[in-house]
């Protein structure tokens, strides 16, 4: 059990939320589309129902990244903040972005098949080759 709420936000401080429900889901994603978007090999990140996240201060950008998902990141500084699927009921939050991220640990790597070959993780996580 997580010590609810937990809080965090962008590099510049702009951008905070509120996190209050419990990750259904944790992990690292190798696809290209979050390795180019994050500038990172990998991203670590949680499913966060939408009904227990919500922003409580500053501005964000959204682009839509694929066909069914949208990035939104901090207008100010670009800091990206999570990954939605088109009219769907969670957030892919990027935990790197909360305030105690060591709070969150990933639970399994996905869209293994798009790993860098030069970068790995000492884990024995459970590996998907996509999502």
């Amino acid at each position: 059990m997580l010590p609810l709420p937990l809080f965090g936000g962008c590099a510049c401080g702009a951008v905070r939320y509120r996190v209050d429900a419990e990750p259904e889901e944790t992990g690292y994603c190798h696809c290209r589309i979050c390795q180019k978007s994050n500038a990172a090999p990998a991203v670590p990140w949680a499913v966060i129902p939408l009904t227990g996240f919500a922003y409580t201060a500053g501005e964000l950008g959204m682009w839509r990244s694929s066909e069914d998902g949208e990035r939104r990141f901090c207008v100010k500084c670009g800091t990206p903040m999570e990954f939605r699927v088109r009219d769907g009921e969670t957030v892919g939050l990027n935990t790197v972005t909360l305030d105690e991220p060591e709070l969150i640990e990933p639970q399994c790597h996905v869209w293994c098949s798009s790993q860098l070959s030069w970068f790995d993780t000492v884990d024995d996580l459970p590996r998907k080759q996509e999502g």
